[in-house]
């Protein structure tokens, strides 16, 4: 759910998408090199201090499976429902674990900045989350959409991008304080 016109009352009622979608530190500089793999990307937001809990899994999403405004998904929520964590783990893999999976369109992978911003954003969703739930059996779809929806000031989606674009700014600095060390 992009957010975008309407009242958050009337975007409510249609299910809620945990998607990445409004970052203020757009646009998002390409690497030079191209795109990364996803192991590689992941490797890179580790080395970059976000923590990715073991029962979390990342996917490419394939073309036309994320909304066209959206840079990764990882659920999706009806507000007249009542969901528990186990509800936002996908089925079991090979070994028999489950795991939230995140769908990430593949342009993340061209940017590293990009890497750094969504998967920040996605994981400090599901972290605050999985807290929440740690607190109560079971939460009310409406409150969840409250939490992840964009247009709603100092929600869970609004915290993230936060938390994001403060990633991706130390990002920037540090790439320019290296240019400039290359200079020197």
């Amino acid at each position: 759910m992009d957010g975008v016109g309407g009242d958050v009352n009337d975007e409510l009622e249609q299910p809620t998408e945990g998607t990445a979608q409004d970052p203020r530190t757009l646009p998002w500089r390409a690497n030079a090199g191209g795109a990364r793999t996803l192991d590689a990307a992941i490797a890179f937001a580790r080395a970059r201090g976000i923590d990715i809990p073991d029962d979390v899994r990342f996917f490419v999403a394939p073309d036309g499976l994320l909304p066209t405004n959206a840079y990764a998904k990882y659920c999706e929520v009806n507000s007249h429902k009542s969901y528990s964590w186990e509800d936002f783990l996908g089925r079991p893999d090979r070994d028999g674990n489950r795991r939230v999976p995140i769908k990430v369109h593949a342009s993340v992978l061209e940017s590293d900045e990009a890497i750094v911003a969504v998967l920040a954003h996605e994981l400090f969703e599901i972290q605050a989350l999985r807290e929440l739930f740690d607190d109560q059996q079971g939460i009310e779809g409406i409150t969840i959409c409250r939490l992840i929806c964009t247009g709603v000031k100092g929600n869970l989606h609004d915290r993230a991008w936060d938390r994001a674009d403060e990633l991706v700014t130390a990002l920037r600095s540090e790439r320019k304080e290296e240019a400039g060390d290359e200079r020197g």
